[in-house]
């Protein structure tokens, strides 16, 4: 395709021939040379050739398909799919609207400079059952991205009124502050009032049906400017190319592209647009008009404009009515006639004519537009049904993820949410909430407090030194279940000797050999007054876990209700009910669990005496022998058979005892052995101190963590839902008003419901076209 001269358009299978030779340039609506009828078809001839192509399997087809893609069109799903279609695109004054009048039969408005300010689309459907019909629509963008269609007036059933309709339809999308139907008036009214607009992205919908009429669907876009007049808005020249350029940079779009002969195809600003969203040509049918208006300079350039400005599918020529003839309101077959005697007479444009005559009038033009529209839907149906399918079941989702839509009494609806989130919390107090990757549980954050308080507790223990040599920086080590102490001179251990002389001090009226009680109990409350802090601590950090858990919560449940004014009020209720809580737990450790710190009592003998013969051992075999020696032979302390070596020296005397008959004897028994050095109270003090701080610690750190769960959590989880409904007076008088202003849905959620319900009505609406042509 090297010329435009050359080209013809490309047939699909089963398409009616094009005419290739003669000046056959229109079709039943031109009246068109025939030498068996004087030089012309009679209008019955036409009307029968009309009927037979109509009637024929391939337009019955092509008319389906385009029937469809003007109903796919109609519910607004062209703005979330990619449908094909056709955007006539030109610049200013270059006779595109000759050319849709050509096209459509009908008249459009001719006011003066820029006749076209919004996006029109035109669906021409080819009927024999009905009279010629015209409906004219507004498709009015929302907030949705599919704008729904509004008739505009009653259908016309005659051409003569369509202009003046067209003109009306689009005063009122220019003026969207004014109620459209005040525009049908008899006045006719054109305000220009402040809010006025000069263009518009909403459309103006024709749709003409009749038995003279060619199935096609198109959109006829405003032409692009290069200057406004004077007191016009120079930003109007970038907001016409922006909409232009959103319409011809889809991937399904046809640009027909409208240039003149008249002015340098270099000085027409809509090419160089076509050409940057479709630098190859393949989706570009050009269209050459005015060829009267080139002389014999510019007629052979603009005939091999394809040389230049190649498209794959060629240009076509057009010759239009002009001023003059417009201004005599000449009929279509009358402009058609004249067309052909244009070609036939014109010594410039004769011979191309004749050799390209697909190529010529308006006829061929529409028919090779209606032929490829409909190829290319046939070929994107499987794609536009997958694509419908899949938006419709993203729009579905989204809906469902959305709040419900408050239906039932407000006061039934801000119960059933408290209800809902008291359910929750009590599912976060009991573990059985949904894991969240990117979040720690209530439950774990609470025990995170529990094990730190663990912690400090254990760092109580009391700490007691057996060394004779108060100077050595050596230590010992016992491990004692998980607890591990460590004693030296630095880390503030009691000494023995300093144990001795406070026994000794202590003495009364005892016998000899006897210390009092006190001795024990003294050393006993140094570590108990040390657990009050750490208790307090404890439920401190367990109430800022669970109080910002729960105000998570309340955010994920009411955090929907913030502009009604629920949110507030349920976060004022809930950290009320939090901080009595934390009293009420607060003065409960301080009534029950620090009693623990003011007595010294357990029933737990067995323990008892078990953790102070290990201390006893411990502190003795400390006394007797240096660090060094203890650290090659750990098991003296807790002996281990499977690392017994069969020379160590204690399995030795424990066998040589137990053949001597002492079978009952153990490890833990050989300190007796051990010599005192006269030091044997002080042992015997330490010793149970250290084994009861082993008894007791291990009850308080679990009885206060229970305390907190109970006095706390589960009194908060218990009044919850009561007290939230008591705080926010759900049954006092006045609540429902109240309720009613507090769930008033958000206005962005109601705006994403609006826009998502109107998504899913136009997808449903598609999917339903698209089974049914099945």
């Amino acid at each position: 395709m090297s010329t435009a001269g050359s080209q013809s358009a490309e047939s699909s299978p089963g398409s009616p021939p094009s005419h290739t030779s003669g000046f056959s340039f229109e079709d039943s609506r031109s009246a068109t040379p025939d030498p068996d009828n004087g030089g012309h078809r009679s209008r019955n001839t036409r009307m029968t050739a009309a009927t037979s192509f109509g009637a024929s399997a391939y337009a019955r087809d092509r008319r389906a398909l385009l029937k469809l893609l003007a109903e796919l069109h109609g519910t607004g799903i062209q703005n979330l799919l990619n449908l094909p279609q056709i955007a006539v695109v030109g610049s200013q004054s270059v006779g595109k609207s000759s050319l849709i009048e050509s096209i459509s039969g009908i008249k459009l408005p001719r006011d003066s400079g820029t006749c076209t300010r919004c996006p029109m689309e035109c669906r021409l459907e080819y009927t024999t059952s009905e009279a010629w019909t015209c409906r004219v629509s507004l498709r009015i963008a929302s907030s949705s991205e599919a704008a729904q269609e509004v008739q505009f007036g009653e259908i016309l059933t005659s051409p003569d009124g369509v202009e003046r309709r067209i003109r009306q339809a689009q005063r009122a999308l220019l003026n969207p502050g004014i109620d459209p139907q005040t525009f049908l008036g008899g006045a006719d009214p054109n305000p220009s009032g402040a809010g006025a607009l000069s263009f518009t992205d909403n459309c103006v919908c024709i749709h003409i049906r009749g038995p003279d009429v060619t199935d096609l669907h198109f959109y006829d876009l405003p032409g692009i400017i290069v200057n406004v007049a004077e007191g016009q808005d120079p930003g109007d020249i970038d907001l016409v190319r922006s909409m232009v350029g959103r319409y011809i940079s889809r991937p399904g779009c046809i640009i027909l592209l409208v240039v003149s002969c008249e002015t340098d195809f270099e000085n027409q600003v809509a090419g160089r647009l076509v050409r940057d969203v479709d630098p190859t040509g393949q989706r570009t049918v050009g269209v050459l008009t005015k060829p009267d208006k080139a002389d014999a300079d510019s007629a052979p350039k603009w005939q091999r404009i394809n040389n230049d400005y190649h498209l794959e599918t060629g240009w076509f020529v057009l010759k239009l009515p002009n001023s003059s003839e417009l201004r005599e309101n000449i009929s279509p077959a009358v402009a058609c006639e004249r067309a052909n005697a244009f070609f036939q007479s014109s010594e410039l444009w004769h011979d191309y004519a004749q050799q390209n005559a697909a190529r010529v009038g308006t006829a061929n033009l529409t028919e090779y537009l209606a032929q490829r529209l409909s190829e290319q839907l046939r070929e994107s149906l499987p794609r536009i049904r997958e694509a419908v399918q899949k938006a419709l079941m993203e729009t579905t989702a989204r809906l469902a993820a959305l709040p419900p839509h408050l239906e039932s009494d407000p006061t039934a609806e801000v119960f059933a949410r408290i209800t809902s989130f008291a359910q929750e919390v009590s599912r976060h107090i009991r573990g059985t909430s949904p894991l969240q990757v990117d979040r720690q549980g209530l439950v774990q954050r609470v025990y995170a407090a529990y094990r730190l308080f663990k912690t400090d507790i254990q760092g109580t223990a009391p700490k007691f030194d057996a060394r004779k040599d108060r100077e050595r920086v050596s230590f010992t080590e016992l491990d004692c279940d998980d607890n591990r102490e460590r004693f030296s001179e630095v880390d503030g251990a009691v000494h023995i000797l300093d144990v001795m002389r406070v026994a000794t001090e202590a003495r009364t009226r005892e016998l000899p050999g006897n210390y009092p009680f006190s001795v024990k109990a003294y050393y006993i409350f140094c570590f108990l007054e040390k657990w009050e802090s750490p208790t307090f601590q404890c439920l401190d950090g367990a109430f800022s876990a669970f109080s910002e858990e729960v105000a998570h919560l309340v955010d994920v449940n009411f955090g929907l209700y913030i502009h009604g004014g629920l949110l507030a009020q349920v976060q004022a209720a809930v950290t009320a009910q939090l901080q009595a809580c934390a009293a009420y737990a607060r003065g409960t450790l301080r009534m029950e669990m620090l009693k623990e710190t003011d007595s010294i009592y357990t029933q737990n003998e067995h323990y008892l005496e078990a953790y102070k013969a290990k201390f006893l051992a411990h502190y003795k075999l400390v006394r007797q022998k240096a660090a060094e020696e203890l650290s090659e032979v750990p098991h003296a302390v807790y002996p281990v058979p499977h690392a017994v070596r069969p020379e160590d020296p204690i399995a030795i005397a424990l066998r040589s005892l137990r053949t001597a008959g002492y079978s009952h004897v153990t490890a833990a028994d050989l300190h007796k052995l051990v010599p005192s050095d006269g030091l044997e109270p002080a042992f015997d003090i330490m010793a149970e101190v250290r084994a009861y701080f082993q008894v007791a610690y291990k009850r308080y750190i679990d009885a206060v963590p229970l305390c907190i769960e109970q006095a706390l959590v589960r009194k908060f989880e218990g009044q919850l839902s009561a007290g939230l409904v008591n705080d926010l007076g759900l049954f006092k008088t006045g609540a429902r008003a109240k309720c009613e202003m507090w769930v008033r849905e958000p206005p962005i959620i109601a705006a994403q419901r609006r826009e998502l319900l109107a998504k899913k009505e136009t997808l449903e609406q598609a999917q339903h076209l698209l089974m049914q042509f099945g």
